[in-house]
């Protein structure tokens, strides 16, 4: 089994991740990525980090684009988290039913004014990664 591990903001958040499973790809090359579960969602997490000088005001502007995401019909969670031993740093911890809910995100309105005002904020590009994730039971 292969697992991603992703650990968030100087070890504020750690979380192991299944991204293959046993089963299911025999005579698949062994790189080869599984069909997810049908229980499988989608997180998103967005690592950015913002001009000093731009902290306060990214925190304002973002606040209503984390209102419409949430609100969106395959939101699970859609969180904005701050390093507090380094106030520049961000991550999005987001959760999404799928990957239609993710394509639809990406098409909204305030996704795209959050993504052409990213050059005014940030000190560094965005890293983003996208996980199939299934939950331990």
């Amino acid at each position: 089994m292969t697992l991603k591990k992703n650990l968030l903001a100087g070890g504020l958040l750690s979380v192991c991740f299944a991204v293959t499973s046993c089963g299911g790809n025999a005579g698949k090359p062994a790189d080869a990525r599984p069909e997810p579960s049908p229980s499988a969602i989608k997180i998103i997490t967005a690592h950015k980090t913002i001009k000093p000088e731009m902290v306060e005001e990214f925190i304002e502007f973002t606040k209503p684009i984390i209102e419409a995401s949430r609100a969106e019909e395959g939101c699970i969670s859609y969180t904005l988290y701050q390093d507090p031993s380094d106030t520049t740093k961000f991550i999005y911890f987001e959760q999404w039913k799928d990957q239609a809910a993710i394509d639809y995100h990406f098409s909204t309105e305030h996704f795209k004014l959050s993504g052409s005002r990213s050059a005014d904020f940030e000190a560094a590009p965005t890293v983003l990664t996208i996980y199939d994730a299934v939950p331990v039971e």
